[in-house]
């Protein structure tokens, strides 16, 4: 079944963009939401007729509150690369790799690299890790766990914020009669049986939706000295996508080149002006044109205008974006593959760790590691000729 629904007001690209990829979060029973070309009105499809009432209902709400108008934040671009590279964007590039078997896709936002990808995955890890340890002395690279609890993500504000992300981890409850019928359920059936939901127990823990979170506990009753604190590490994120998933531009599942500060707010807040240039050189030594400019996060539709309008007037996200080419109408599709974001002493506030006698302040630079990859092939295609030799030796051998 589908219904349209006439909007109050054209909207512009960017927020129908965001309205059809934030509503798999209204309803279980809406199929797909797309938004007319002319920007007026909405076509809904639904998987169950007689749901239509509950879900128009849902839909209402949620359009009221993604129309809602933000004031006119003038984008403050920081700086803009060019490729060198005169070939034209190569599309399709995650089937390509997909068939060239550089990437096992176990679908549902899952992706297993391998060849040239994963080389260029860890090329540009280690070209970032080095780039940090070489400017920011001091930095210390660590590791953290991708199993975090759920209490560490409340205090980040993450269940505030992103509900719609949160990955809960469980298992079969502590029970013999229960763990004995899940195993027997299995053991001659064609295909897999999971226990129902009364069978598991969520203990409280949760797969870790931002890199950054797990290195603040572990300065807890700290005092940072005015030298400041620095850390970098490779961490495993996941976030939950629903039908958003696609290739290796929305995974549920990723990789992230992690840089984190800490110390005072002139601290933090030379350290992120200071990271600007060494995205420039990553970009320049991929030959890759990127973007970086200030920017707001997809908040859950409830409270995205308020956390996004004291984002963009704060300027505390800067994204970068790395081209994809030309989209159906004309315009230059972009893609956020990292950030860089000052978060004043929320932290510091929440983990007890200080500075100076006040709550530290902190900043961090996340790189998308699979989408730096796909923007590479993107840029640059699959002919080796075309790209810089320095990285042209490293994946290609």
């Amino acid at each position: 079944m589908t219904m349209i629904i006439q909007l109050p007001r054209d909207i512009a690209p960017a927020l129908a963009s965001e309205i059809e990829k934030e509503s798999v979060f209204v309803s279980p029973f809406l199929a797909q939401l797309k938004v007319a070309p002319e920007m007026d009105s909405v076509a809904v499809e639904l998987s169950d007729p007689t749901q239509e009432a509950a879900v128009r209902e849902k839909l209402d709400r949620f359009l009221g509150l993604m129309l809602r108008e933000l004031p006119n934040f003038e984008t403050k671009t920081f700086f803009n690369t060019e490729r060198r590279d005169s070939g034209p964007f190569e599309t399709n590039v995650h089937r390509q790799m997909v068939e060239r078997r550089w990437i096992h896709d176990y679908q549902r936002g899952r992706a297993a690299l391998n060849g040239p990808a994963l080389a260029l995955l860890h090329y540009i890890d280690r070209t970032a890790s080095s780039l940090y340890h070489e400017t920011f002395k001091g930095t210390v690279e660590r590791d953290f766990p991708a199993l975090v609890d759920a209490d560490l993500l409340w205090k980040c504000g993450y269940f505030d914020s992103h509900p719609n992300a949160v990955c809960f981890v469980g298992h079969v409850v502590e029970d013999f009669d229960t763990i004995e019928s899940f195993r027997a359920s299995n053991a001659d059936s064609e295909t897999v049986q999971l226990p129902p939901n009364e069978h598991v127990h969520l203990p409280g823990m949760c797969l870790n939706p931002a890199a950054c979170f797990p290195s603040y506990p572990t300065m807890s009753g700290e005092t940072i000295g005015s030298e400041g604190r620095i850390m970098t590490w490779k961490g495993r994120v996941f976030r939950f996508e629903s039908r958003n998933v696609s290739g290796l531009d929305r995974l549920w599942e990723f990789n992230v080149r992690e840089l984190v500060f800490a110390g005072s707010d002139d601290f933090t807040a030379d350290c992120r002006r200071r990271t600007l240039p060494l995205i420039e050189e990553l970009a320049g030594r991929l030959d890759l044109e990127c973007v970086v400019e200030t920017a707001a996060d997809p908040f859950f539709a409830t409270i995205s205008a308020a956390k996004s309008f004291w984002q963009l007037a704060q300027e505390v996200k800067n994204e970068i974006l790395l081209p994809l080419g030309p989209g159906a109408d004309g315009s230059m599709k972009r893609m956020a593959c990292g950030s860089i974001n000052l978060h004043g002493n929320f932290f510091g506030d929440r983990f007890d760790f200080k500075t100076d006698g006040e709550s530290a302040s902190t900043a961090c630079v996340g790189l998308g590691l699979e989408r730096w990859v796909l923007a590479a092939f993107t840029q640059h295609g699959f002919d080796p000729a075309r790209w810089p030799a320095g990285v042209r030796k490293e994946i290609f051998g």
